[in-house]
């Protein structure tokens, strides 16, 4: 009997079923007889369509690929892999009593999310233009290794046994035409033909067994569609009518939903959305914009939004649209990884600028602290700072926990098994605490714990790159939980960058006090004096209150440096500059000006008053025996100067000069006195 593919199987409706296929799964088809002509192909993706069959170089490579595939294709069930564009393109030959009748193609997708940096290479390769390019590689559906052979195998059985029924149905028209001929000459052959009926009633009868067994394949089919769909992994949905038909394993993986919590499109917008106004800005455009790219028949677009699951949590997914007859599908593309590791990205970068423009400590962490509880709503994230001695708690940065809490941490001493933080601060390493009220770390503060409804803590020490302790970093949770492998590089991602503020901060202070601070008496250096002096200054002007200069200077201080050497100089003059800063007030300034010259501003002070204090600091120093490096004791004296504001404009400059004029007097009026300068 000579046959075709086209003569034993209904083409039109198994190329519905190829077509429901590929809008289901995003795979492309092409099904072409033995002899050559195609009968049915859908979804050429652009990548090829556009620039791998445009291009020389790129379609040179797709030929040779095909060419590969034809000559492997007999030697198994289906023949494909990767072709040289970097695609999987697989076929499959539909065989009929050892006749090759038709091949079925699938490919045109990735098994894994796309190598951009593989296809960046090949678009300079072919010179295709890069960004349109990688765009249309990030539209290739992605389907994992392991579910294309159950794919092919089914879809290969499927073609072979709708062939197999066809060429059946052939031979059973053959034998009725058999049966009608036998009739015509039943008059004549009446005997011959009852053996004959009897004959062909036993063929009718395995037929018609035979029919049942196709039937109860094609009942199987439907399972094995959706154990396809099950297998997938995105999440798939359909509905008709506005009721929930359907919903994959990876769906309910997904978002936690069933067809029980979810019965209809409804429902679903309201579990899924549950914010009034994200439904009407977002989900409602969307819907709309799908539905006039249907009627015109485009390609509808696609939503990215977050979506809330069963269980609070939120997840991110590309939600995609298609229909199959009356059925609307819908695609789930899970893509919270990618959007955390994104938002996890901009926050780090947000951190950084924040150090790189000197903001505050207190605001940079503050930052960090949200960033981190942005990234799952259950946590509630501090950081704890210790003192200059790395002994005591001297600051909390939690805005999440409650006020009393954070108190309760200041002025904390760190100590093995002092909670979570103490404990990881003086051991420099991980504490995880995932029941506070069991945990002995806890016994000292679990009432504080209790009242804040804090149940786990886990704590991470915060390092400097030389080993320093700065403090903690803490993520707490309202209930028992033990941290995940996301979780402990969520903490140690924190502590890291609380590390690099804290550092940066210490060493912008460290650097303005080296910038404002005389390195030997750690007084006010020259510079530091008079900004504050001048700022002062304009504010006694301002609100017309008092304002004061000294003028100090050590007497004959060169013959302590050459009678006791320089070192014995340099301790005089530590020990007069303790003398000072001990004997004025708090709100005074005592600064160094060079040598052994130093001065002292006296805010809110009249010319009585300034005479009182210089007086002051001239018996203090005075009356203090100093020591040389051999131990030798000796005394030294200071000469002091002042100069007052008066009612007359004046600036620091003309302060200044009147206080040195009154130094000048007193060093001509013999020595440690003290003397007013003229106006």
């Amino acid at each position: 009997m000579d046959y075709r593919f086209v003569d034993l199987v209904d083409v039109p409706t198994f190329q519905a079923m190829l077509q429901s296929f590929y809008e289901a799964t995003g795979i492309l088809h092409g099904l072409v007889d033995e002899e050559g002509n195609v009968l049915s192909a859908s979804g050429w993706q652009e990548a090829c369509t556009e620039f791998h069959r445009k291009n020389p170089c790129s379609n040179q490579r797709c030929l040779e690929s095909n060419l590969a595939i034809a000559e492997h294709l007999g030697a198994g069930p289906y023949a494909g892999g990767k072709c040289r564009n970097g695609l999987m393109d697989y076929a499959a030959p539909i065989v009929i009593e050892d006749r090759q009748l038709a091949t079925l193609y699938f490919g045109q997708f990735l098994c894994e999310p796309p190598d951009l940096d593989y296809f960046r290479r090949q678009a300079a390769e072919c010179g295709f233009e890069e960004d349109a390019y990688l765009a249309a590689i990030r539209k290739l559906p992605v389907i994992a290794e392991e579910r294309v052979e159950p794919i092919m195998a089914f879809y290969s059985q499927l073609a072979q046994m709708l062939a197999q029924s066809g060429l059946d149905r052939l031979r059973q028209r053959e034998a009725e035409e058999r049966l009608a001929d036998l009739n015509h000459q039943l008059e004549v052959r009446i005997e011959e033909r009852t053996a004959e009926l009897a004959a062909r009633n036993r063929e009718l009868a395995v037929e018609s067994a035979e029919h049942q067994q196709t039937a109860s394949a094609l009942r199987d089919s439907q399972s094995q569609l959706q154990a396809i769909l099950d297998s997938s992994s995105i999440g798939i949905g359909w509905s008709r009518g506005g009721k929930v038909e359907y919903l994959n394993r990876k769906f309910t993986e997904m978002f936690g939903y069933t067809l029980e919590d979810i019965p209809t499109v409804d429902a679903w917008y309201q579990h899924a959305y549950p914010d009034d106004n994200f439904r009407e800005e977002m989900v409602v455009p969307w819907l709309r914009a799908t539905e006039l790219a249907r009627r015109a028949g485009n390609e509808p677009p696609t939503l990215e939004a977050p979506i809330v699951c069963k269980n609070g949590q939120i997840r991110y997914a590309i939600v995609s649209m298609a229909w199959v007859g009356e059925r609307r599908l819908v695609n789930f593309s899970d893509i919270t990884e990618r959007w955390l590791s994104e938002r996890r990205d901009q926050a780090r970068n947000a951190i950084l600028e924040l150090i790189a423009k000197d903001a505050s400590l207190e605001q940079t962490l503050t930052a960090l602290v949200h960033s981190i509880e942005a990234e799952d709503r259950s946590m509630l994230c501090s950081v704890v700072l210790l003192d200059d001695e790395g002994r005591r708690v001297r600051a909390s940065v939690a805005p999440s926990l409650p006020g009393f809490y954070n108190e309760a941490m200041i002025g904390l001493e760190i100590g093995n098994g002092v909670g979570s933080c103490g404990t990881a601060a003086y051991t420099r390493k991980r504490v995880i605490v995932e029941d506070i009220d069991r945990h002995p770390y806890w016994d000292g503060g679990r009432a504080f714990a209790q009242r804040a409804g804090l149940a786990s803590c886990w704590s991470e020490p915060i390092l400097s790159p030389k080993g320093q302790v700065f403090g903690t970093f803490a993520i707490y949770h309202h209930q028992k939980k033990s941290p995940t492998t996301a979780d402990l590089l969520r903490i140690t991602r924190a502590a890291n960058l609380a590390s690099i503020a804290i550092e940066r901060h210490q060493t912008q202070k460290e650097l303005e006090r080296q910038a404002n601070t005389d390195f030997l008496t750690g007084l006010a250096n020259r510079r530091r004096f008079l900004e504050q002096a001048a700022f002062s200054l304009a504010h006694a002007k301002r609100y017309r209150e008092p304002f004061s200069l000294l003028m100090v200077d050590l007497d004959h201080f060169k013959a302590v440096n050459d009678t006791y050497g320089h070192q014995t100089g340099d301790l005089v003059l530590k020990q007069v500059a303790n003398i000072l800063r001990a004997a004025v007030r708090e709100v005074d300034l005592v600064g160094r000006f060079g040598g052994e010259e130093f001065g002292v501003m006296l805010p809110n002070t009249q010319e009585a008053q300034a005479l009182q204090a210089a007086e002051r600091l001239r018996a203090a120093v005075a009356a203090a025996t100093m020591a040389s490096e051999t131990g030798q004791p000796f005394n030294v004296t200071l000469s002091v100067g002042i100069a007052t504001l008066a009612g007359t404009p004046t600036d620091i400059g003309t302060l200044l000069q009147q206080a040195d004029h009154g130094l000048y007097a007193a060093k001509e009026g013999g020595r440690n006195r003290v003397c007013a300068g003229k106006r």
